[in-house]
């Protein structure tokens, strides 16, 4: 019996024990917070202070007791941001600092926030533990301690993630940090919470740091996340021709043809009569998935709109020779492309395609021979334009050796 009580005190006394060791843990881990709280109200932090004191309540940030706490995260929010403020009000004085030590300060100072914000947005309950419901609105009450004080210091450095966005850019090349900081600054406006933003910043000013953003995120080879960025500042009404070229590029390097034809159309309605490589792009398209129907509408407008481009006609003339496999509908077209524009080549080199093409399939071989002839000049003038055009060097060889000019030929080399 004496054996048995013994026994349970033992229990209850490592039972107390845990708990005890439980509660200490806590309280190192709250102690940790209230110690750095106690170093901030000092009145003359340094830079290494505030790095300290980071330093300081990470433990805290990873520590399951307290990682859940939205002061901890409030705390640490309101270190970086001091941190950061620090580091500016050196900087308008005339000293020296690390430019992205200070674009980290500002970053963190944002994402600690952000956690501390989805934090203390928890669920109002009554004394039966149950959620209390807004009967107005018929969703969960919520109870928040920090966010108010929160959303006014990120308010409050608004301009400042324009800032950094460009320390990154330019400073230190650091595209991903870059996009971080241009993606707060032009997401706050859209936030219920900043909505006095939208009153100081027009559209046109948020759709030029989205477009920088598609910019950024391109350089980092995120063309998804330039995409994006690219649509939005269109959303915005910066429509300007950069913002389709570039967005054309990243839709062209990820294969995304829907994506691509969406942006090309548009681009060709505001920029086509600038710029006919728009109109290419939409007939390659078609080309290549066998919508000629659709090619032939495209590509006959932009002629009627545009008589005097030659680029047009010659797309005509690649177009049907696709469509229908015969090279001798397209000759008026490339034709009529060489009158427009006698320097454009890639219209020389159809020319002296179409030639050489009908020199193969004739039979006379008199006339095949006044066909090379014709197809010739077309195609030096391609390869004096492009000395490493592989196929009009290949013609030109054939035509030489038929045509029994043997100094020409040998010009041509291997």
């Amino acid at each position: 019996m004496m054996m048995n009580t013994r026994l349970n005190i033992m229990k209850v006394l490592i039972i107390l024990l845990i708990a005890v060791v439980d509660v200490v843990a806590v309280s190192a881990q709250k102690r940790r917070v209230e110690e750095v709280k106690q170093d901030m109200n000092s009145l003359s932090l340094s830079i290494d202070n505030y790095t300290n004191a980071l330093n300081k309540i990470k433990p805290a940030l990873a520590d399951a007791e307290s990682k859940d706490e939205a002061e901890t995260w409030f705390v640490a929010g309101k270190i970086a941001y001091g941190k950061y403020d620090k580091y500016r009000v050196l900087k308008s004085i005339g000293k020296g600092v690390d430019d992205k030590a200070m674009g980290d300060a500002l970053l963190l100072g944002y994402e600690y926030m952000q956690t501390a914000l989805r934090l203390d947005s928890v669920p109002e309950r009554d004394k039966k533990g149950e959620v209390k419901i807004n009967k107005s609105t018929g969703l969960p009450k919520i109870k928040t301690k920090y966010s108010k004080d929160i959303h006014k210091i990120i308010l409050s450095h608004y301009n400042d993630y324009k800032l950094v966005g460009r320390i990154f850019y330019v400073s230190s090349q650091d595209f991903h940090k870059a996009f971080k900081a241009w993606d707060v600054y032009t997401s706050m406006p859209d936030n219920e919470n900043y909505s006095s933003l939208r009153a100081m910043v027009t559209d046109s000013v948020i759709g030029e740091y989205r477009f920088y953003q598609g910019i950024v995120a391109k350089m980092d080879e995120k063309y998804n996340d330039a995409l994006n960025s690219f649509f939005k500042a269109l959303d915005k009404g910066y429509t300007k021709k950069d913002v389709f070229d570039y967005a054309i590029s990243c839709a062209e390097h990820e294969k995304n043809d829907s994506v691509l034809v969406k942006v090309v159309k548009e681009a060709y309605m505001r920029y086509g009569k600038d710029d006919s490589r728009y109109i290419g792009i939409l007939i390659n398209y078609a080309i290549n998935n066998k919508k000629y129907d659709i090619a032939t509408v495209i590509i006959d407008k932009a002629i009627a709109d545009n008589p005097n481009n030659a680029q047009y006609y010659d797309l005509k003339g690649v177009l049907l020779e696709n469509q229908n496999g015969r090279i001798d509908e397209s000759y008026q077209y490339f034709k009529r492309a060489v009158e427009l524009d006698e320097s454009f080549i890639k219209a020389n080199f159809d020319m002296g395609r179409y030639y050489y093409n009908m020199a193969l399939k004739e039979t006379d071989a008199a006339k095949a021979k006044e066909l090379l002839a014709k197809a010739m000049p077309f195609m030096e003038k391609v390869l004096a334009a492009e000395p490493q055009n592989r196929a009009a060097k290949d013609a030109l060889k054939a035509i030489y050796y038929n045509l029994n000019n043997s100094e020409k030929l040998q010009s041509l080399g291997e």
